[in-house]
């Protein structure tokens, strides 16, 4: 998967919705620069812009990490789900933190300090939330 397929997906919820790269922009909470930026595949967009356009196109994150080229599984799709129970029983406990603690680790997993989220993961209590 490429920036281009990602960038052809965009461009076809904007259209399916009627909305303008602006207005994807302000309705995902992102620049209108950032938004330009992923669609002319001038930069590997970040996890954290990546998250909120899936969030507020009601997509599966992972599917447009996979339409980035941020997963090599070739089967991924819209409906695939982990089948590593560790990974997803991770993923899971970060979906159950308040927001601002969940934005944080987003952040910090997108700007490369996966060792350090790797420690807060481990420290988070198996039935928190």
């Amino acid at each position: 998967m490429s920036t281009n397929e990602l960038a052809g997906f965009l461009r076809e919820q904007c259209r399916q919705r009627g909305l303008s790269l602006r207005g994807l922009s302000i309705k995902s909470g992102l620049s209108p620069g950032t938004v330009h930026s992923i669609l002319k595949r001038k930069y590997q967009p970040t996890l954290f812009s990546l998250n909120r356009l899936a969030d507020f196109l009601g997509v599966r994150r992972e599917y447009l990490w996979q339409l980035a080229g941020l997963l090599d599984d070739e089967d991924y799709d819209a409906e695939t789900t982990f089948s590593d129970s560790k990974l997803k029983s991770n993923f899971t406990r970060v979906d159950r933190l308040p927001k601002t603690a969940r934005n944080l680790i987003i952040g910090l997993f997108g700007a490369g300090i996966l060792s350090l989220l790797w420690l807060i993961l481990m420290r988070i209590p198996p039935g928190y939330g």
